[in-house]
């Protein structure tokens, strides 16, 4: 839903009010303009209950883990403006808040998605915060339904970032069926060059099938924090015996990496209803000093339409990771379902997945059932 507003009617009213009483000066809040201007969001909750246990890689010993149920609120708000200035050239803007959360901390303006840009039947230009495009792609097709724990964020291996700051984003026009995005941007501006870079290319063919190929590289990410040099030092039983001896260590230097990641899927509409979507990701994380890391992940999901109900199941794989060549017993998967009904705007749905993750330490199996509502407005 679009709402235009001539700001600001406080303003106007303030103003009103003002030269009623006979004010010698009028105070106005805003300025009267002629930019469109849009409120957009989405209201969204869900409740979620985890039941999960963890192994232990040494002992076998289990644990329950994430055990419990919560509920999510991911309901946000932006706002969008623009007017031209001068022939085919557009200036725009957005901020947009995140995720509301559960108690509002996260929800602040500018969490999500904020930037201002210029337009026309050029492309587009934006800086500010964005997704990268590379990880735009990650996220939609290929995350839904439910399968970010693995394919998202958690992988072993950091080569791309996500929605990030400081950076210039290009977007073509259509050229034909095919499209494209470039963007770099700063990683993080206290590390001198530290800088990243990207792009991805769209290819619509026969109205059926679009093909997607990403890549993202970045020069000296800090990968560890510097840690101080240490003391000796006992630990203490209740009774205040001697219990396990820390040996003292050494100052450590901070740690840089190079990285390089890329993505190539296609995502199908098939007759009757049917859709088909696959990816394959691959990046590296090339610590100066140290040994380079390696991962593979791939994902496909499958979707069957029938009127407003819809059918979703996706299953996705992070291979295990490789430093300096050795395999690390870290792989992952999540498969997921859900079932969906549209209609006039809203979608409730009903989600299940099995998360099976594993890190140096451990293996967290963990059962999920989601049930939510959301409405873009």
């Amino acid at each position: 839903m679009e709402n235009m507003f001539k700001r600001s009617i406080l303003g106007a009213a303030v103003a009103t009010a003002a030269m009623a009483s006979m004010s010698v000066s009028a105070y106005e809040i805003g300025q009267n303009n002629d930019f469109s201007v849009e409120v957009y969001g989405v209201a969204a909750i869900s409740i979620v209950n985890y039941d999960g246990d963890k192994t232990d890689k040494a002992t076998g010993a289990k644990t329950d883990t994430y055990t419990g149920y919560d509920y999510e609120n991911e309901s946000r708000i932006g706002f969008r403006a623009g007017k031209e200035m001068f022939e085919n050239v557009e200036v725009f803007m957005q901020v947009e808040s995140g995720y509301v959360g559960e108690d509002g901390t996260g929800a602040t303006l500018g969490n999500r998605d904020t930037f201002i840009g210029l337009g026309g039947d050029w492309g587009k230009v934006r800086f500010g915060r964005m997704l990268t495009p590379m990880y735009e792609v990650i996220d939609w097709p290929y995350a839904n339904p439910g399968l970010g724990a693995s394919w998202d964020w958690g992988g072993d291996v950091k080569f791309n970032r996500d929605r990030h700051g400081d950076m210039a984003r290009y977007d073509s026009p259509a050229f034909g069926d095919f499209t494209f995005n470039l963007a770099t941007g700063r990683g993080d501006k206290a590390v001198d060059g530290n800088n990243f870079y990207g792009g991805a290319a769209h290819y619509r063919l026969a109205d059926m099938v679009t093909f997607h190929a990403a890549f993202e590289t970045e020069t000296d990410r800090k990968v560890e924090d510097a840690k101080d040099a240490t003391d000796g030092s006992w630990s203490y039983n209740p009774d205040g015996t001697q219990k396990e001896w820390t040996a003292p260590s050494d100052a450590v230097a901070a740690q840089y990496a190079d990285t390089f990641g890329y993505l190539v899927g296609f995502e199908a509409s098939l007759p009757a209803g049917f859709g088909l979507a696959g990816a394959w990701k691959s990046g590296e994380s090339d610590v100066k000093g140290g040994a380079k890391s390696e991962q593979d992940s791939y994902v496909i999901i499958g979707q069957y339409w029938n009127g407003p109900w819809g059918v979703k199941v996706g299953y996705t794989e992070n291979f295990e990771s490789e430093v300096a060549g050795v395999k690390q017993d870290d792989e992952d998967s999540v498969v997921s379902g859900q079932l969906m009904y549209v209609h006039n705007g809203f979608v409730p749905y009903l989600r299940v997945a099995q998360r099976d993750i594993k890190d140096d330490k451990a293996q967290t199996e963990t059962f999920v059932v989601r049930v939510g509502i959301e409405y873009g407005f």
